[in-house]
This record gives structure tokens, C-alpha cells and sequence, in this order.
């Protein structure tokens, strides 16, 4: 991993996350479900960096802050009435630039099939100055991944439809946008049908969703207009 660049993993909780998944499992299965994909979150982080020190786990969650330390990665507590995720992102590049870095990459908790491949991808792609990159959820609208320079005055619009927002706000500023296209970054966990996926390749001995093991889109660099 570079050495100016931290990760950032905003996460919500071990009860509290992944709510839209109670259609088809229960609440017990859901915090076991949310603490595995925080453990291999950070497992994939430390196999690819090395080690957990430039990580930083931004939760109101106790359990969460708990594990992520004794992890060795740094934490970063919100209020228990957080304000959602792009405060969580905000917060967690904030304590990254106090620390030194001069790029962050937020990146999503809940992808099954993250590696060590694609986190290098991310950073490869934005080794550049006044250039951000973007990964895309396979809907090809929202992002499960960004990668920032500290300095570029950026300010995170993760939800619906925010890719869009990103690449145009990029472009306000002047910034070329890499988007990174990737199976591992683009398969995430957020509703009954994609869970049923992901059960369907772990019981077919694959880590990742079934038309992740397709052909990897080419990564297509786009050059925001100033």
C-alpha cells in the first residue's frame, strides 16, 4: 500500500447494520453475517497493506470499535446518534489527514468478495495528482468505493444515485475521475435477492457472486471536463 494512503470503513454496527436483509434472516443472523463481513473486511485490508495501522474503523458501534482494535486497526468513534454514512466518511478522512495521509479510500463493509487485487486497482488508478477514483456498484448508479487526495475539498454524497454526484462534483473541481470497475467492488450485500446470490456461490465453493467470475469489465478512465 502506498504510504500516504489511508482506508477508511465506515461501519454501523453489529445489530443495527444490514436491516433490509430481515426479510430472510433473522436479527441474531444478521450481527453474525455484519461482524463477518467487518472480519473480512479487514482481513483482506491487512493481507494487501501489510498491516491495519492506516485503517481506520469509524462506528458508534462498541462491538465494532472492539473488534477493529483488537485487530490493530486505528478507530473512530461516532456520536450514538451518528449522522449516517457521509458524516462517517467525512470523519474518518478528517483523523486520516491528521495522521498524514494525502489520499483516503472509503470503501464499503459489506463486499463479499473484496481482494487484495482490487484495493491495489483502486490505488494504481488514482496515482496521479488531482485525480479521484470511483468503483461502482454493479447497478453502475451508486459507489462502494472512492479514493480522494486529503486536499481536494471533497465532500461525500454516498446513497442514491451517487455516482453521478461524485464524478460531477469532481469535475466542478477540476479533477480527472478513474472509474474502476471490478466484480470484487461492485457485488455488495444489500437486499434479500443479492444475499440469496452470495449463499448460492458459497455453496458452490466460490467467494465471489456467479457473474463475478465473468470476464472483468475493462477499466475505463474518464477525464472529468474542468
Amino acid at each position: 500500500m502506498a504510504r500516504d494512503i489511508w482506508i477508511v470503513l465506515p461501519v454501523k454496527g453489529i445489530e443495527r447494520g444490514k436491516r433490509r436483509l430481515s426479510g430472510a434472516i433473522d436479527a441474531l443472523s444478521r450481527a453474525r453475517l455484519n461482524r463477518w463481513l467487518l472480519e473480512h473486511t479487514l482481513a483482506m485490508v491487512k493481507d494487501w497493506s501489510g498491516d491495519l495501522r492506516k485503517c481506520i474503523v469509524v462506528s458508534p458501534c462498541q462491538g465494532v470499535l472492539a473488534l477493529a482494535r483488537g485487530a490493530g486497526a486505528t478507530i473512530a468513534h461516532e456520536a450514538p446518534h451518528a449522522l449516517g454514512l457521509n458524516a462517517a466518511a467525512a470523519l474518518g478522512a478528517r483523523c486520516a489527514t491528521r495522521n498524514g495521509a494525502s489520499r483516503v479510500l472509503v470503501l464499503h463493509c459489506d463486499l463479499p468478495g473484496l481482494t487484495g487485487e482490487a484495493l491495489e486497482a483502486m490505488c494504481r488508478t488514482a496515482n496521479f495528482n488531482r485525480r479521484i477514483a470511483l468503483a461502482p456498484d454493479r447497478t453502475g448508479t451508486g459507489t462502494n468505493a472512492l479514493l480522494v487526495p486529503t486536499n481536494a475539498d471533497f465532500a461525500f454524497s454516498f446513497g442514491r444515485n451517487s455516482l453521478a454526484r461524485h464524478r460531477t462534483q469532481a469535475a466542478s473541481r477540476g479533477w480527472a475521475v478513474s472509474i474502476v470497475a471490478r466484480p470484487e467492488l461492485a457485488f455488495d450485500l444489500d437486499t434479500p435477492e443479492d444475499y440469496a446470490a452470495w449463499l448460492r456461490t458459497r455453496s458452490q465453493g466460490s467467494g465471489q457472486p456467479e457473474f463475478a467470475r465473468a470476464r472483468r469489465l475493462r477499466q475505463v478512465n474518464l477525464v472529468a471536463a474542468g
